[in-house]
């Protein structure tokens, strides 16, 4: 399998191997110009240095000559002698380092002219031996050794000057050959630069290509188009991963139709829960939109089916006051108050009552997603509620006639109108009228209750002082208390200011306070009742 990493790996090869075959053709091309450039300078050069110093060979021979004539001939003769292998070393030299024709033919033409110069000094040495210094001998030199000298330094001249030419020429050739390299070095480092931004550029697509289409497909897949496939054939990692993900959006794809599935029988489930729940539920969502609602509170609304959903509670319900009992913030201010909270309904065939409660629906991160609105129905208990006021209320008015005829005739056997009583009987009649003086303030308390459920009773209050209230609740308590053998312990704290309430209603918490304890107390035992700020 041709993985990515052998990919990238070939690639940076190539682009290396680009670069180095770059890098060798320069050091190539330099190195070719510099071995070039030196050998035809040195050549020059060395020809340019053997021509001068033959010319100051054949100068510094003139000059043996002319000692020769003045002074010491053989001292002088020796210096012509050591002059002259001097001279011939660097002709030599140039003879065998010189390949051009026409410069050939002049070195030929300087050692034919050098060795026949050679050959008269010789004779020259000689009449000065024999002859001795004369007229021959000046001759001799001047006349016919001294052409041959000039002719020889024209040659060297001439040999010299070829020799700068060469040189002159060998330095523009050696800048065209310069010019040449640098361009062609330049030229093939920009086709290797092309080279390797075209691979690169070729490389880089081929994984980047495939890698886009992943992630599009992968982005589309979060989308909830799970009918993604990617089509990428090649071998690497990337084809490996495109097929993987292939596999596994066919496993999403037959995930999300089980889940669909359950979640349409949980679904169903859960309409069919709330359909068989009789009183009325609502559900929505985050947005307050309705998402589900059961057949009682469709009947309830007087809603026609179906119309409700997707919709608000203030767009389906035209009650505005039924609408202020719905809301979250007004249900959950009534249970934060420990208020019961009942609406009322009006239809045609009577009134109905509803407790509204509310439940959200909550996240795994604790986010509302939703609120469960059951209205439980309490018409019935409501109704019975409303029996039971008016019982009382019946009840409370028809004893209150007989028990003020009652209280008449006490107060009439009190005053002994009728005859004179005994102490035995004054105390019966007292406990008498104690019993329906309880009896008148109990049928006065069911009247209190019975307005208070209805809403009719006004509170009577007034600065009191609570001792005073304290007082009249135990009064009439005292008895019952002592009889059971009950101890009645009261602690009131000092300088409690006057308080705003309804003493009457106060008394009557405070005795029932007592009647239970009273009840729920054994015999010998004891009750503390403490009053404090």
């Amino acid at each position: 399998m041709a993985s990515l990493r052998y990919k990238i790996g070939f690639s940076y090869f190539i682009i290396v191997l680009v670069g180095l075959i770059t890098s060798a053709f320069a050091v190539y091309s330099f190195s070719r110009l510099k071995n070039t450039f030196e050998l035809m300078l040195s050549q020059n050069y060395e020809n340019i240095f053997a021509a001068q110093n033959m010319f100051k060979s054949l100068e510094r021979q003139e000059n043996a000559q002319l000692s020769m004539l003045v002074s010491d001939i053989d001292l002088a003769y020796v210096q012509f002698q050591t002059n002259r292998v001097g001279f011939l070393g660097w002709l030599e030299k140039a003879r065998r380092q010189e390949q051009r024709e026409p410069v050939k033919t002049t070195l030929e033409r300087i050692t034919k002219n050098y060795n026949r110069y050679i050959s008269l000094t010789d004779s020259l040495y000689k009449v000065l031996q024999q002859r001795g210094r004369g007229k021959v001998a000046a001759e001799l030199k001047f006349n016919i050794i001294k052409q041959i000298a000039d002719t020889l330094k024209e040659d060297c001249f001439r040999y010299l000057e070829h020799n700068q030419d060469a040189a002159t020429l060998t330095q523009e050739k050696m800048n065209k050959i310069s010019s040449d390299s640098t361009l062609t070095v330049i030229t093939i480092s920009l086709i290797s630069v092309l080279l390797s931004f075209f691979l690169s550029a070729s490389f880089i697509r081929t994984i980047l290509k495939p890698a886009e289409k992943l992630t599009r497909s992968v982005r589309n897949i979060s989308r909830g188009q799970l009918n993604q496939k990617i089509d990428i054939n090649t071998d690497d990692e990337i084809g490996v991963l495109s097929r993987e993900f292939n596999k596994m959006t066919e496993r999403l794809r037959a995930y999300e139709q089980t889940n669909i599935h359950k979640l349409m029988v949980e679904k169903k489930k859960s309409e069919t829960i709330v359909e068989s729940i009789a009183d009325p539920v609502i559900v929505t969502d985050e947005e307050g939109k309705i998402i589900l609602m059961n057949e009682a509170a469709i009947k309830v609304f007087d809603l026609r089916t179906k119309d409700w959903q997707g919709k608000t509670l203030e767009e389906v319900i035209d009650d505005k006051s039924m609408l202020e009992f719905l809301q979250p913030e007004a249900i959950a201010r009534f249970e934060k108050e420990h208020r019961d909270l009942v609406f009322e309904v009006k239809k045609s065939n009577g009134q109905l009552y509803f407790r509204p409660r509310q439940t959200k629906i909550l996240d795994e991160n604790g986010n509302q997603q939703g609120i469960i609105t059951l209205l439980q129905d309490v018409t019935r208990f409501k109704n019975l509620d409303i029996m039971k006021s008016e019982f009382i209320a019946t009840v409370s008015h028809e004893l209150r006639t007989p028990l003020t005829s009652l209280t008449m005739g006490i107060d009439i056997l009190s005053q002994e109108v009728v005859g004179t009583l005994n102490k035995k009987q004054k105390e019966l009649l007292t406990t008498i009228k104690d019993d329906s003086e309880r009896l008148r303030k109990l049928v006065k308390e069911l009247l209190n209750l019975s307005r208070l459920e209805s809403g009719k009773y006004e509170m009577k209050k007034e600065y009191t002082d609570i001792r005073n209230i304290v007082a009249d609740a135990i009064k009439p308590m005292r008895l019952p208390f002592e009889e059971k053998q009950i101890s009645l312990e009261i602690d009131v704290q000092e300088g409690l200011p006057a308080i705003f309430v309804d003493s009457h209603q106060l008394v009557w918490v405070l005795s029932n306070l007592l009647n239970n304890a009273l009840r729920h107390t054994d015999p010998g035992g004891r009750v503390h009742l403490e009053v404090a700020r």
